[in-house]
């Protein structure tokens, strides 16, 4: 639609429209227009149902756009395309302005080359608002920030007030806007308002952009910049990219402050005066407020924030995966024990015997736990809470080492049938009742020495006594070989009330070795 009149005698058609009941010819009488004309434009005002209190707070360029009245010739009379839906093509992925012209030049012919057609889109963008100049391609950007705002909860039980943060995460190509409030700004809080907003979108962008808050940033310097581990990770797992704002740059999150901006003023204010006694409570509330703000219609170009992202972001937002990510915590530059074991919080895990003493990262998640060595993982548990034990993957030990824990414990079990059943009960309790196994085997191996050097009829010998004073470590049964106080005449052989264990010596540990 085409009308070659000067846009203030649009607006004024436009307001006298609004607001009287004249017929087209009165209008005319007042604003130097034919009544045909007028009528066209006001068919289309009626066609849109735009108020004039929305296009009254319009430039003039952002008011022809909205009612599509730019004139569609250059100085020349040549045909000009729809320099906003070329704009708007322009932010899906891979499309150029070349490709653009060709496929207009198809349906008019007779238009501008190629040249008068970059130049006039160069010229149209030039005119826009600066917020409309910011370009940014479909599913490319995702801007994410706290408010400086925070809403207070009430603990119905104990009557304190609690103040929770709202996130707010802002798609670059729609504006399309997500809200969710947690407790605080840690890292733990930071990652899950991503996993949420990612689910929110249905999709993930190529990049995300943060503040440099804690939470996102660690450490920032003029020459580098280090990332949160444990936010890494999460981005890392829905395949995108972290890009944080540069340090006093504020249009390299313009999108996040207005995206903040806005919340604040369509939800926050609006739930200022009401008290709430709960998280779910309140993220009810937001997420309300927050589809009426994502269906509001712009002011300055056609459609809202909801039907944009439908046709522009959404196609371009890469698959989630199959699951959500599982908040995972980091601790880097820990050694691997000689026993192939590594500590955290007080219990030790396995990792393969070719990495003892190695230098390897730590990564936890609420109920596994993962051995990282160069970035690739070699080991993965379940947790485990227990203070001082041990979680061993007998496919982590050494060759001898399985020889003796399962590969061939038949040779074993057979070794010590050979011998007695004394021999069968000390080798049972060390490789399978001892809470160390790695040191079980290495007492088994010792064992076997002792039995070669003193003969298995007196190794027998040895283990019976050791097993009726209660006493299974590999000491005690070394020092009945070697003073043999089960030969000594009248030697009391009641076991004392103790449990096996290999730091209890014994009464033979007492014993007077100088009265022989």
């Amino acid at each position: 639609m085409m009308l070659k009149i000067d846009v203030r005698l649009q607006r004024e058609i436009a307001r006298l429209h609004h607001h009287s009941n004249l017929s087209n010819r009165k209008i005319a009488r007042i604003v130097p227009v034919s009544p045909n004309t007028i009528n066209k434009l006001r068919k289309r005002l009626v066609q849109l149902q735009i108020g004039w209190d929305v296009l009254s707070a319009l430039d003039d360029d952002a008011f022809l756009n909205r009612l599509a009245l730019v004139a569609q010739t250059d100085r020349r009379g040549k045909p000009t395309p729809d320099w906003l839906s070329v704009h708007n093509e322009l932010k899906q992925r891979d499309v150029t302005l070349d490709l653009l012209w060709r496929e207009w030049r198809e349906t008019a012919p007779e238009g501008v080359a190629y040249s008068q057609f970059t130049c006039g889109y160069r010229k149209w963008l030039k005119r826009q608002s600066l917020t409309m100049r910011i370009s940014h391609r479909a599913g490319e950007k995702l801007f994410v920030d706290f408010c400086g705002k925070t809403v207070p909860i009430i603990d119905p039980s104990t009557g304190e007030t609690r103040n929770a943060q709202v996130f707010a995460a802002v798609i670059g190509a729609s504006s399309y806007t997500f809200a969710t409030a947690v407790w605080t700004q840690s890292v733990s809080d930071w990652v899950e308002c991503h996993v949420l907003a990612f689910e929110f979108f249905g999709g993930v962008p190529e990049i995300v952009v943060p503040d440099n808050l804690k939470a996102a940033v660690t450490r920032i310097t003029r020459d580098e910049l280090t990332l949160n581990a444990s936010y890494q990770d999460c981005i890392r797992y829905y395949g995108a990219i972290i890009l944080p704002a540069r340090v006093r740059k504020p249009r390299d999150k313009s999108k996040a402050e207005v995206g903040v901006q806005l919340i604040q003023r369509w939800i926050l204010a609006v739930l200022r005066k009401r008290r709430f006694f709960s998280l779910d409570e309140l993220n009810a509330e937001i997420q309300r407020l927050l589809t009426l703000l994502n269906d509001r219609p712009f002011q300055k170009i056609p459609g809202s924030r909801r039907s944009r992202f439908d046709e522009i972001d959404r196609p371009a937002l890469k698959h989630l995966p199959e699951t959500a990510y599982e908040y995972a915590e980091f601790r880097f530059r820990v050694r691997v024990g000689r026993d192939h074991h590594v500590e955290h919080e007080g219990h030790y895990y396995s990792a393969p015997s070719q990495y003892a003493h190695s230098v390897v990262d730590i990564r936890t998640t609420a109920n596994t736990i993962e051995v990282l060595h160069k970035g690739q993982r070699i080991a993965s548990h379940p947790r485990s809470r227990e203070i001082g034990g041990k979680t061993t993957n007998r496919e982590h030990m050494p060759p001898h080492h399985r020889y003796f824990a399962d590969g061939e414990s038949h040779v074993l079990a057979s070794w010590a049938e050979g011998i007695g059943p004394s021999a069968v009960r000390m080798l049972h309790y060390h490789l399978h009742e001892r809470r160390d196994p790695t040191n079980g085997i290495r007492a088994v191996q010792r064992l076997q020495k002792e039995a070669r050097v003193y003969g298995v009829k007196r190794f027998e010998e040895a283990c019976d006594y050791a097993i009726r004073i209660n006493s299974f470590c590999l000491a005690s049964v070394r020092s009945i070989l070697r003073t043999q106080p089960d030969k000594r005449h009248g030697e009391p052989v009641t076991p004392p009330n103790t449990s096996p264990h290999e730091n209890v010596r014994g009464p033979d540990y007492f014993s007077d070795d100088e009265g022989e």
